[in-house]
C-alpha cells in the first residue's frame, strides 16, 4: 500500500522530533553529569508511565541502587512496569505475540499476598495471545512510514484493539516508544509519556494526522523535559565544584554530593550503607552540605531527615539554553568519572 504525502508541518514536526532525540543521545554521551543525569531521566520516565495508569507514585516508591539503576518497591502499581528499560526486538514486537506479552510481564498471573490477583477486566490468555496477533497483523497492514510515525499508529492500534484488558496504554506507550524514540540513547521506555503529560488526554482520542502531531509533539518535550535536567544539574555541579575544589580536605564530600544527585532526596543512613560511613559521619557531611547551602534539609527527625539538591524540576514547555558542550568541571578537579562506589 502507498503512503500518502505528508502535508508539510508533519514534516517540519518530525524532523524537529528527530532532530531533538539525536541532541539528547549527544547530550547523554558528553554530558559532565551523564551518571546522575541517566537516573534522573529513568525516575520521571517512570513517574510519567505511571501517571498515564492514574497511579501515584512517591518518591519512596522508586529505590536508585549504587550504579544509578532505577527500581521501584511494592508499592508501584503501575502496570507492565518491568516491560521499563528492558530491551526487545522490534522483530519481536511485530511478529512474536509470546515474547511481546513476556517483555510486558503480561505472560505472568499477577500475585498479592501469595494469591492471584484476577479482575473482571483481565484476558484469558489464550485470548491476548490471539488479540497480539490481530494486532500484529494490523500493524502489518499499515502503510510504510518512518519509525516516529509508525510508533504513534502501532500504538494506536494497541489502544484500539486492548489485547490485555487492562493497562492497554500505559502498554501502547512501553510499544510505541520501542518502535520510536527508545532506537535512540535518550529514552529508557516512557520519553513519550513525559512529553504527554501535558497533552491532557487527547491522545487516547486523537487519530490520522491529529495523532501523529501530538505524538511528535510528545517526543519533542519529553526531550526538552530531560536536557532542561541536564543543563539544571550541570549548572548546580558547576555552582559546587569550584567550592568543593578550593576545601583543604575534601573527604567524601564529593561522593555525597554525587549520591545526592542522582536521587530525589537521600537519608543519613542511604549514605551511610551507600559510600560505607558511620551514621554519625554521614549525618555531619549532609549537615555541612547544607550549611554550605550544596543540599537543603526537608522534613523528618535525626537519621530520619532528608536532604535535596536545590535544584527544581523542569518547567513545562520550557527550552534549555546552555551549552551542552561546556567543559567538564570535573576534570577540573581531576577525575572525569564517578567514584567506583557510584558506577
Amino acid at each position: 500500500m502507498a503512503a500518502s504525502p505528508a502535508p508539510p508541518d508533519l514534516l517540519l514536526a518530525y524532523a524537529e522530533a528527530q532532530a531533538a532525540l539525536a541532541r539528547l543521545a549527544d547530550r547523554v554521551t558528553l554530558s559532565p553529569v551523564r551518571a546522575p543525569l541517566l537516573t534522573r531521566m529513568a525516575l520521571a520516565e517512570r513517574q510519567a508511565l505511571a501517571a498515564v495508569d492514574a497511579i501515584d507514585l512517591p518518591a519512596d516508591a522508586l529505590m536508585v541502587d549504587r550504579r544509578g539503576r532505577v527500581a521501584t518497591t511494592a508499592y508501584d502499581l503501575t502496570r507492565w512496569k518491568v516491560a521499563i528499560g528492558q530491551p526487545i526486538t522490534l522483530d519481536a514486537l511485530a511478529h512474536d505475540p509470546a515474547a511481546l506479552l513476556a517483555w510486558l510481564g503480561a505472560d505472568q498471573p499477577r500475585v498479592w499476598d501469595g494469591d492471584p490477583l484476577l479482575t473482571a477486566g483481565d484476558r484469558d490468555p489464550g485470548e491476548r495471545l490471539a488479540a497480539v496477533d490481530r494486532w500484529q497483523k494490523a500493524c502489518g497492514a499499515l502503510p510504510p512510514s518512518p519509525p516516529l510515525l509508525h510508533a504513534s499508529r502501532i500504538a494506536a492500534l494497541w489502544r484500539r484493539h486492548a489485547p490485555l484488558g487492562r493497562g492497554d496504554g500505559v502498554a501502547s506507550l512501553l510499544i510505541g516508544d520501542r518502535w520510536g524514540a527508545g532506537r535512540w540513547a535518550g529514552s529508557q521506555g516512557g520519553l513519550t509519556a513525559l512529553g504527554l503529560q501535558h497533552a491532557g488526554s487527547s491522545w487516547k482520542i486523537a487519530h490520522d494526522a491529529d495523532l501523529d502531531r501530538l505524538w511528535l509533539d510528545a517526543v519533542r518535550a519529553g526531550v526538552d523535559a530531560h536536557l532542561e535536567t541536564e543543563s539544571r544539574l550541570r549548572g548546580y555541579a558547576a555552582r559546587v565544584a569550584p567550592h568543593l575544589a578550593a576545601r583543604r580536605r575534601l573527604g567524601r564530600m564529593k561522593e555525597v554530593i554525587l549520591f545526592a544527585m542522582a536521587r530525589p532526596a537521600v537519608t543519613s543512613g542511604q549514605v551511610a550503607r551507600a559510600l560505607g560511613l558511620t551514621t554519625a559521619g554521614a549525618i555531619k557531611l549532609l549537615t555541612l552540605a547544607v550549611n554550605e547551602g550544596w543540599l537543603l534539609e526537608q522534613s523528618g527527625q535525626a537519621s530520619y531527615r532528608r536532604y535535596a539538591i536545590p535544584v527544581s524540576p523542569p518547567a513545562p514547555g520550557r527550552r534549555p539554553t546552555a551549552d551542552p558542550f561546556a567543559g567538564d568541571f570535573w576534570v577540573k578537579m581531576g577525575e572525569n568519572s564517578p567514584p567506583s562506589e557510584l558506577l
